[in-house]
């Protein structure tokens, strides 16, 4: 029988008895309400939540047999953008905003997933972009729920 995963623990919140393993999953994986997934080492669940939630590294899921498993976030291909000038960041803001784009801000630097053609755009607007590795937890938006 394929187990199940019915509920999240925030980061910080965890079971701190009863670990049952890892999952490492991308951005896209950790923004999900129900979906067949595999931990760490090979062994199949199935997520069943209640509603779609962003997983970020370091909650919990609890199974249904009161286990758990912890989420990491994976790195990812990565963009570090950051500016010369506050106008210029505030510039190409505007400009990753108008695209829809998810970014997160890492400090007094934006990081989205490296796309070379919005680098090169990024880059022709003054910015310095540097590739990276690294997890990706973006903005949640305005209009984002911000419970757990």
């Amino acid at each position: 029988m394929l187990r199940r995963a019915t509920r999240v623990h925030p980061a910080g919140h965890r079971p701190t008895h009863a670990a049952a393993g890892t999952v490492t999953l991308a951005f896209d994986d950790r923004f999900r309400r129900r979906i067949q997934l595999n931990d760490d080492s090979g062994e199949p669940f199935l997520l069943d939540l209640a509603r779609a939630v962003v997983l970020n590294d370091g909650d919990a899921l609890e199974l249904d047999d009161g286990t758990w498993i912890a989420v990491r976030a994976a790195d990812e291909d990565l963009a570090e953008v950051t500016c010369a000038t506050p106008e210029t960041l505030a510039r190409i803001a505007w400009h990753l905003g108008n695209r829809h784009l998810p970014v997160q801000i890492a400090g007094a630097a934006v990081r989205l997933r490296w796309d070379h053609v919005i680098v090169e755009m990024l880059q022709g607007l003054g910015a310095d972009v540097v590739r990276l590795r690294a997890a990706f937890t973006p903005e949640a938006g305005a209009y984002a729920h911000h419970d757990h």
